[in-house]
């Protein structure tokens, strides 16, 4: 059988649209990023973000479906990311995806955004298999997931305050860099030496898989106040910092696949854009007996084809929506 869906996705501020043919065929991935549009704040103001989703998303619907070569009548289903994140912004994708629906006849599928990430590495691997192992470090979130099937899974372990890409934008802005704060991080942990400073590895050694990185943040404004020197080594000093967030990362995931027995890992999300932390896994699977499965970074920030994919697979199962589908800013 085959099938073709539209997914909308407008939880924060990129506005992204994609079509997939199946579960894994990209016809279209379109994302407009409104970040040069909030740098003046120093970081996203939901009513800007709302107003711009509003002025640019029905542009992107139809510049994907001719990237696609396809009409409205070629669709066979509607997805939209209906929580979490900026409930304004998500409004606007859930209105124009009820709207669609209803106006074309076809089913509507709600999509959890979290939930989503993994399934941009589903998009690639067809080998990918269950049990396995979720890593998502999206800016807000940071958890662990025991997936034992498509929507079958648990969560081990989240972020208690500060997700780790939350603290590495907020560190950035501490140093004068615009928002995401992750590339310029990123680029100086492969420039200079992870070991130069010590930053605490917060629940490092708890027995649990949950994530704090409020602290982190925290020990670098008291490392500021105290070594103004070393800033003059700034490179190396958030290099030293981001290693700290990359053992906690490494160390909860190999943690929960050792305590469950899984040899499977897949990591995803804003932050695995970063090639320091794409090195660090790829390097810590050595001589293990670990699958690991990782996107490129154009599918690990904010995408409407992971949402889509996963949709699909929620098509197949038959788990679609009605138009009472709601938006809610929180991940429940």
């Amino acid at each position: 059988m085959e099938y073709i869906g539209l997914g909308i996705d407008t939880t924060f501020d990129d506005t992204s649209i994609a079509i997939l043919r199946n579960k894994s065929e990209i016809l279209a991935n379109v994302t407009l990023s409104q970040y040069k549009d909030h740098e003046e704040f120093g970081g996203v103001v939901p009513e800007r973000a709302s107003r711009k989703h509003m002025e640019v998303i029905n542009p992107l619907i139809a510049d994907a479906l001719k990237q696609a070569q396809l009409t409205f009548e070629d669709l066979d289903y509607i997805a939209v990311s209906n929580y979490p994140g900026l409930l304004g912004s998500i409004l606007i994708g859930v209105t124009v995806a009820k709207s669609l629906a209803y106006a074309l006849q076809i089913p509507l599928i709600g999509v959890n955004h979290v939930e989503a990430h993994p399934y941009a590495n589903f998009l690639l691997y067809s080998n990918m298999t269950f049990p396995i192992i979720h890593l998502v470090v999206a800016g807000g979130h940071t958890l662990i997931f025991h997936a034992r099937n498509h929507f079958d899974y648990d969560i081990l372990g989240r972020s208690v305050d500060d997700a780790a890409g939350e603290c590495v934008d907020k560190v950035a802005k501490m140093f004068g860099y615009p928002m995401p704060g992750g590339p310029i991080i990123d680029k100086c942990a492969l420039a200079a030496p992870s070991d130069t400073y010590q930053f605490p590895r917060p629940l490092l050694n708890q027995d649990n898989y949950n994530f704090s990185f409020s602290g982190l943040k925290t020990a670098m404004l008291r490392f500021r106040e105290e070594q103004p020197d070393a800033l003059k080594n700034e490179t190396a000093v958030l290099s030293s910092f981001f290693q700290s967030i990359v053992d906690v990362l490494l160390h909860k995931t190999f943690k929960a696949a050792q305590d469950l027995k899984i040899n499977r890992i897949s990591v995803s999300g804003g932050l695995a854009a970063s090639k320091k932390l794409r090195q660090s896994f790829e390097k810590q699977i050595k001589d293990k007996k670990i699958e690991l499965y990782y996107p490129p970074p154009q599918l690990c920030t904010d995408n409407a084809a992971m949402v889509t994919c996963l949709a699909a697979y929620k098509f197949e199962a038959g788990l679609v929506d009605d138009l009472q589908l709601g938006a809610f800013a929180n991940l429940t």
